[in-house]
C-alpha cells in the first residue's frame, strides 16, 4: 500500500469528525492565518461556549436548584442535565489537549504503521469499512433521538417547551415561545453532533488499534515464512515486531489519555440519564402517552448504544492483546536457534501484559464487565427511586 493511499484510508478514521470541532472553534487553527481571522475564531469560540455550552448547563442547574424538594422535576432535569455535563468535559479537553489529537494524527500516518503484503492491506480495509459503519449508525440514531425528543412535545402538544429547563423569559406569546423553543433545539443539536464526533473519533481510535494488532498477530504467526527463513533474518523479524508492538503502546497512551477523562465523565453521567428514563417510563401508562414512550425509548438506545461502543471497543484492544502470545506461539519457533528462541520467550513474557484502556481510576477499565455494571447500577438505582417514591 502506497502512501497516498494509505493517508486517503486512514482520513476515515478522524476527518469528518474534525469538521464538527471545527465548527464549533475548537480545532487549532494553522499558523498561516492571520491574527485578525484568530481573533476572531477566539471570539466565536468564547460565543459558542458562553452562549450555548455554558448557559445550557446553568439552565439545567438553575431548574435543579429551584426544584429540588420535587423529585419528578429534578427526574426531568436529570433526563438532559447529565448529558449537557459530559458534553462539557468532552468540550473542555478537546480545546485544552488539541496538541495530543494532532500528535496521534501525525502519528498514525507514519509509514511504520503502513500494511506491507496483502494480509495486512486486507486487515486494514476491514478496520476502515467497520470504522465507518460504527459512525454512520451511531450518527442516525443519534439524530434520530435528537428530533424524537425535540420535536414531539411541539408536534402533540406545544403549550410547553420540550426540555425542562430554567426559561428567563415567560413563553406566554408564540414569538416567545418558538425564541426558546428555537435556543432549546440549537443547544441541544451542538450537545448531540458533540456527541457524535468525539465518540465516533474515539471508537475509530480503538477501532484502528485494534487493527494494528491484527497486523502484528499476522507478523507474529508468518514469522520466517514469508521471506528467506534463515536465523538472521528471524532475528531481524522479531526485533521490528517488538518495535512495532512499542509503537502500537505509544498511539494506545496518546489514546488513552484523551479520552479517559471525558469518557469517565460520560459513564457516571450516563447512569443518571438511564435512571431518569427509567423512571419516567415507569409512568407512562396512559394509551396516549405512546409518543412520550417512543421517545424516551429511543432515547434510552441512544444512551445504551453510546455506552456500548465506548465499552466494547477498549474491550476488543484488551481482548486482542491478549492473544498476541497465542499467535506468537504459533509461528515456526522450534525450527529456530537458541538465540531466536531466547527471544521469543521474552516476547511471549513482555507481550504476557494485556493492553488496558483506564479511566480516570486506574483500577477501573473501559471493557464489556463495565458496560454491563453501568447497565445494572441504573436499574438499582431506577428501583431504589421507585421504593421511595412509592
Amino acid at each position: 500500500m502506497n502512501s497516498r493511499e494509505h493517508r486517503e484510508l486512514l482520513e476515515i478514521f478522524y476527518k469528518k469528525q474534525s469538521y464538527v470541532f471545527r465548527l464549533l472553534a475548537l480545532w487549532k487553527l494553522p499558523d498561516t492565518v492571520s491574527d485578525r481571522f484568530r481573533l476572531l475564531h477566539r471570539f466565536y469560540f468564547y460565543f459558542i461556549l458562553f452562549f450555548w455550552v455554558l448557559s445550557f448547563d446553568a439552565s439545567c442547574l438553575i431548574q435543579f436548584i429551584s426544584n429540588i424538594s420535587d423529585l419528578n422535576e429534578v427526574i426531568k432535569v436529570f433526563f438532559i442535565f447529565a448529558t449537557s455535563l459530559a458534553v462539557f468535559a468532552k468540550f473542555s479537553t478537546i480545546k485544552m489537549k488539541n496538541h495530543l489529537y494532532a500528535e496521534l494524527i501525525e502519528t498514525i500516518h507514519e509509514p511504520k504503521y503502513r500494511p506491507v503484503n496483502s494480509r495486512e492491506v486486507k486487515i486494514f480495509r476491514e478496520t476502515h469499512r467497520l470504522c465507518g459503519r460504527v459512525r454512520n449508525f451511531y450518527l442516525v440514531i443519534s439524530l434520530c433521538a435528537l428530533n424524537v425528543v425535540m420535536l414531539t412535545q411541539y408536534i402533540f402538544d406545544n403549550s410547553e417547551l420540550p426540555l425542562s429547563l430554567y426559561n428567563p423569559i415567560n413563553i406566554d406569546t408564540k414569538l416567545r415561545y418558538r425564541l426558546m423553543y428555537l435556543y432549546q433545539y440549537i443547544a441541544v443539536s451542538i450537545c448531540c453532533y458533540m456527541n457524535i464526533a468525539f465518540d465516533s473519533i474515539s471508537a475509530s481510535f480503538m477501532i484502528h488499534i485494534k487493527g494494528q494488532l491484527d497486523i502484528l498477530c499476522d507478523r507474529l504467526e508468518h514469522l520466517g515464512m514469508d521471506y528467506e527463513s534463515s536465523d538472521e533474518v528471524i532475528t531481524a523479524q522479531l526485533k521490528n515486531c517488538v518495535k512495532y508492538y512499542g509503537d502500537i503502546i505509544h498511539i494506545v497512551r496518546i489514546a488513552e489519555d484523551l479520552i479517559s477523562f471525558p469518557i469517565s465523565i460520560q459513564i457516571a453521567c450516563s447512569v443518571l440519564v438511564l435512571v431518569a428514563n427509567f423512571y419516567a417510563m415507569s409512568f407512562l401508562s396512559d394509551p396516549g402517552d405512546y409518543a412520550n414512550f417512543i421517545k424516551f425509548l429511543i432515547y434510552q438506545l441512544c444512551m445504551l448504544s453510546q455506552i456500548y461502543i465506548l465499552c466494547y471497543f477498549p474491550s476488543e484492544v484488551t481482548a486482542k492483546s491478549e492473544e498476541v502470545p497465542y499467535y506468537l506461539y504459533c509461528s515456526n519457533w522450534v525450527y529456530w536457534n537458541r538465540m531466536n528462541r531466547k527471544l521469543t520467550l521474552l516476547m511471549m513474557t513482555r507481550f504476557d501484559i494485556p493492553i488496558r484502556i483506564k479511566s480516570i481510576n486506574p483500577t477501573y477499565t473501559f471493557n464489556l464487565a463495565a458496560f454491563t455494571s453501568i447497565v445494572n447500577s441504573s436499574y438499582s438505582y431506577f428501583a431504589l427511586l421507585k421504593r421511595i417514591n412509592s
